[in-house]
């Protein structure tokens, strides 16, 4: 995903911005990964296409607003969590008249994404308020399961589906189509031994299953002070799914903000003793599915 022009033509690109869950971690210990937030950016027919808002969507915005072209930009909410959301008050696209920004997410009535973004940004917590944007906004709340369609493409279509894999609120989950190749966006998904079930079948046969990988089988399991039901999957469960679900390539992702680069590397070889074909996503990873 360069500066210039777009992804090739009859591809579809995905480059990470930020891997971390919970809050953003700089420093050495985090270099080789990344300390920013959840944000995967997605590239095909043209279009540019955003999962979750954290801290990592900063540095897509820069970059944005040096390429040529359309200033266009969709925005998938997997839920509306702080840390998911709070890289969007600062996409500087936003803050441009010129450009039109999409923005989709779970909620319970139809109001439920702009509401929750009015109260983030309300003047107490921030100096500029959602209505002050200048970009021209679109805010949706996505009914449980919805294909959507992106103005412009042809080929390229979100699924998204409700889940109740992430605790008390629930979560999206998303699957990008395009010409053959899929991919999945499952974050903050919390899963036993062989994956959370509408998991599994949504991912069934992807060619990447990105997926939610935080903690550690002790830091999940550990008799005192254990993350379970946390909405957080291990590192082992999220090997599992993708053994089960048969997809062609894992991305571990939402890496645990307390896990330097040494221990997502150890835990990328535990991921690969299950499912060979993992790999722990990093700020900058850029992948590229040629069209089938």
């Amino acid at each position: 995903m360069g500066v210039r022009g777009t992804t090739s033509v009859g591809a579809l690109q995905l480059r990470f911005w930020g891997v971390r869950g919970s809050h953003p971690v700089p420093g050495k210990s985090t270099l080789r990964f990344g300390g920013n937030s959840s944000c995967v950016a997605v590239e095909a027919d043209g279009q540019v296409l955003a999962f979750d808002a954290g801290t990592g969507l900063i540095g897509l915005g820069r970059l944005l607003l040096q390429r040529p072209g359309k200033s266009v930009v969709h925005i998938f909410l997997s839920h509306l969590h702080h840390d998911h959301i709070e890289g969007l008050r600062y996409f500087e696209p936003v803050y441009r008249d010129d450009w039109r920004v999409y923005l989709y997410g779970p909620g319970s009535s139809p109001a439920t994404v702009e509401n929750t973004l009015r109260r983030s940004m309300d003047q107490r917590l921030f100096p500029v308020a959602l209505a002050e944007l200048q970009a021209r906004l679109s805010i949706r709340t996505l009914p449980k399961r919805e294909v959507v369609r992106i103005p412009g493409a042809r080929n390229l279509t979100v699924h998204a589906q409700f889940s109740r894999a992430h605790p008390k609120v629930g979560v999206m989950l998303f699957r990008i189509e395009y010409r053959g190749r899929s991919v999945v966006y499952a974050t903050d998904v919390e899963g036993p031994k062989g994956g959370h079930a509408d998991v599994v079948a949504f991912a069934r046969n992807a060619d990447v299953l990105i997926h939610d990988s935080q903690y550690t089988d002790h830091e999940y399991f550990a008799a005192q002070r254990n993350k379970a039901g946390w909405g957080h999957s291990t590192v082992r469960m999220a090997a599992e799914i993708a053994r089960e679900a048969k997809v062609g390539r894992l991305l571990l992702y939402h890496h645990d903000p307390s896990h330097d680069d040494k221990e997502v590397l150890h835990l990328e070889r535990l991921a690969r003793s299950i499912f060979t074909n993992s790999q722990a996503a990093f700020e900058g990873l850029t992948l590229k599915l040629r069209a089938r």
